[in-house]
């Protein structure tokens, strides 16, 4: 099943929507540098609501992000390659939301935007997976388990560069653009990477 399908409505409406490197490698094709935000790096005082949204947005989908990841070292998936570059996205990735929580404290700004389902109907959505799909991958195993979580992540992937999308376009403050930028590049080389790792996705 393509689970990417699922998913594809909701890319395309957040699409719409405004408001250390390091470089494992293993026997055979190495896996690309994933660009990481500059841990620590501080923000500068000038911001605006699209800036505070992608943040929390992007907190949001990094956390999901790494839920999904960690299932590859879970299910013990026998890619040494898919796990090298598992283990690098999320590492970057929890670099990158040590820095949005530290800006957003700076702003002093909620780490999580509002409860409200409704909230980021305007915004095309959350940019979030379905926890019912990441539910039923955790159940899967083997073959089934690394085509199912590369549709699954590819799909989620693609959401992380909307949201960054349009934090260039609305976003005001720079590191918070410069972050999208990183974003946008590092997810599309893990898409290509994925696709290349997982023969059929």
């Amino acid at each position: 099943m393509k689970f990417g399908l699922i998913l594809v409505a909701g890319l395309v409406a957040l699409a719409g929507c405004g408001t250390g490197d390091g470089s494992p490698t293993t026997a055979g094709a190495p896996i690309s540098p994933v660009p990481q935000s500059a841990a620590g790096t501080p923000a500068s005082a000038e911001y605006n609501d699209a800036d505070v949204m992608f943040l929390q947005m992007m907190i949001a989908h990094n956390n999901q992000g790494v839920e999904i990841v960690k299932l590859v070292h879970a299910k013990q998936a026998q890619q040494q390659q898919l796990k090298d570059l598992a283990a690098a996205i999320e590492a970057t990735q929890q670099t990158e939301s040590a820095d949005m929580r530290n800006w957003l404290k700076s702003w002093g700004k909620p780490e999580t935007g509002s409860m409200d389902p409704h909230a980021h109907h305007h915004h095309g959505g959350d940019g979030l997976t379905d926890k019912g799909l990441l539910e039923a991958l955790s159940k899967k195993d083997g073959k089934d388990f690394s085509l199912d979580f590369a549709d699954i992540f590819v799909a989620h992937q693609h959401n992380g560069v909307a949201l960054a999308r349009t934090e260039l376009k609305d976003g005001k403050n720079p590191e918070a653009k410069a972050l999208a930028q990183r974003i946008m590049d590092s997810r599309t080389g893990e898409v290509q990477q994925i696709r290349t790792l997982v023969p059929g996705q």
